[in-house]
């Protein structure tokens, strides 16, 4: 019988082939393979719970190999699979012709305790042709989404023995019941309540028909908040595949799912976030915020009190939907294809141009401001939305917004996306970045995707001309431009598209960031 651990290292891990010897001699346990502190105080977990549970643990001298030798391991997940080998080693459980994968922490008293990232390891071991799960009762519930497995759920050490009789037999495992405690959703905010201008509601459809990175700058109490909280109502529900990727990372970040969530996730992190809980690190390797926002939206509010190293250091995953973390000598991939959205006060203070308000920042304060932004992030994003306080009445006479009117402007929009996509697949020569909306397509088929004539391009041509931008923000404006065109069911870019495109840019290219 061959029995696997799983080293949580980056998004999908690696499997860890767990070994042992027993042979005579002084009684000792030796693990090997770059264990941790915690993985080498298993033999004394073991050690204790194995005789707590009814078994024998062995007098003689044992060696656990935890192999690749090569890779660190860490954490106290390795308990119940370097217990399991010593029993089936010493002959007390049933040795199977399988290759099985198991996980949880043990207790001196036998029991085992739930264990992080499980649904990452259950998905490897599935890829890797293994289809037997031991796992902690409380995991049985997160590993069951991948329904390829036959998972297994034990609340103590003592169950094994029963388990790999079943197993040596060929029974099934038996249907436990769901664990959604701390799983539920809370719900979902939408735009009911909201009595922003039309223009902002027009902007947040646009960017999110296409997924495009938004900047909302405004005077405090205007709405950017709020309307940033709703945005993910008319996003539409994630695939089958992006909610197993999203509930693996939230298994790798800690957090037990029950069942898969077709929602797409919001993380607002607090201005004072580290660059390690942004982008990802800590002991043991765990997700950051990009990744945990992965499909779905990240959202920094009042983004010049963050640390400039943290925005600065946005760039990479905004560009290439993934982050990299290099760990003595290994580089660590998570994915983030996040759609960025920040807000910001024109200054400090935040009554910079504003009617009948003084500002009280200098100058230099409110050039310290915006240049923690920096202008290679903001060249980033698409569109910079200028949000005004709304009029008094429409707080108390405006009509409530459909967010379902909104959602289904933003599906259509994004099928006629899916159809574009299909048809560019078909030309392998053209497509070989494989692109899901309109803000990911890769500049060798903007050309072909965003082709504008005529009018259209003489327009964006004299836009570029006027206002200098950079080929980045030309390629954006193409972007959003094709966007705006799919959500008026058009197969032409027009010109009343492109003018629409390049409004959204009216302010953070060029000299002045703030539109007086």
């Amino acid at each position: 019988m061959d029995i696997y651990a799983h080293e949580p290292l980056g998004f999908e891990g690696i499997l860890v082939h767990v070994e042992a010897d027993i042979r005579s001699g002084i009684p000792a346990v030796e693990i090997v393979g770059l264990a941790s502190t915690a993985v080498r105080e298993a033999r004394e977990r073991a050690r204790i719970a194995v005789r707590n549970a009814g078994f024998t643990f062995p007098q003689d001298r044992i060696l656990v190999n935890l192999s690749p030798a090569d890779l660190p391991k860490e954490g106290a997940a390795y308990d119940l699979p370097i217990a399991l080998k010593i029993l089936e080693k010493s002959g007390q459980i049933e040795d199977v012709p399988f290759r099985v994968l198991a996980m949880g922490e043990l207790t001196l008293g036998g029991e085992i305790k739930p264990a992080r990232g499980v649904l990452p390891a259950v998905r490897s071991a599935a890829d890797h042709g293994i289809s037997i799960c031991i796992l902690p009762h409380e995991n049985a519930a997160e590993a069951r989404i991948v329904s390829s497995v036959h998972v297994w759920p034990v609340h103590h050490l003592a169950e094994v023995g029963k388990v790999f009789a079943s197993l040596r037999k060929g029974d099934a495992p038996e249907k436990s019941e769901r664990v959604t405690e701390g799983c539920a959703p809370e719900p979902m905010q939408d735009f009911s309540d909201f009595r922003g201008d039309d223009r902002l509601m027009r902007a947040l459809v646009v960017a999110a028909a296409g997924r495009h990175n938004l900047f909302l700058a405004g005077p405090p109490g205007a709405g950017k908040t709020m309307a940033a909280q709703r945005f993910p109502s008319i996003l539409p529900e994630l695939d089958t595949d992006e909610a197993l990727e999203v509930a693996s990372l939230y298994s790798l970040w800690g957090k037990t799912q029950a069942e898969l969530v077709r929602r797409p996730p919001f993380r607002a992190p607090h201005h004072s976030a580290s660059l390690e809980g942004v982008l990802g690190g800590s002991r043991p390797l765990r997700p950051g915020e990009v990744s945990l926002a992965h499909h779905g939206v990240l959202f920094l509010d009042e983004c010049p009190e963050f640390h400039r190293d943290v925005l600065q250091a946005l760039r990479e995953p905004v560009e290439y939907g993934y982050v990299e973390i290099v760990r003595a000598g290994r580089v660590i991939c998570f994915p983030s294809d996040f759609q960025l959205i920040m807000a910001a006060n024109p200054c400090p203070c935040g009554n910079l141009g504003m009617p009948g308000k003084i500002c009280l920042c200098s100058p230099e304060e409110i050039r310290r401001y915006w240049k923690k932004l920096g202008g290679a992030l903001l060249d980033r994003i698409d569109m910079r939305i200028a949000v005004s306080p709304p009029e008094p009445s429409r707080l108390i006479g405006a009509s409530p917004v459909s967010t379902e009117i909104l959602r289904e402007k933003v599906r259509s929009a994004r099928l006629y996306q899916q159809a574009r996509l299909e048809a560019h697949l078909k030309k392998s020569s053209a497509a070989r970045e494989r692109f899901r909306t309109n803000a990911r397509i890769p500049p060798a088929l903007i050309p072909d995707v965003c082709a504008v004539h005529g009018a259209a391009e003489r327009l964006f041509l004299s836009g570029m001309a006027s206002y200098g931008l950079s080929a980045r923000a030309g390629h954006s404006i193409l972007r959003v431009a094709r966007t705006i065109a799919d959500l008026d069911a058009r197969t032409e870019i027009g010109e009343s598209a492109i003018e629409e495109a390049m409004e959204y840019r009216q302010f953070g290219d060029g000299d002045a960031i703030w539109p007086n």
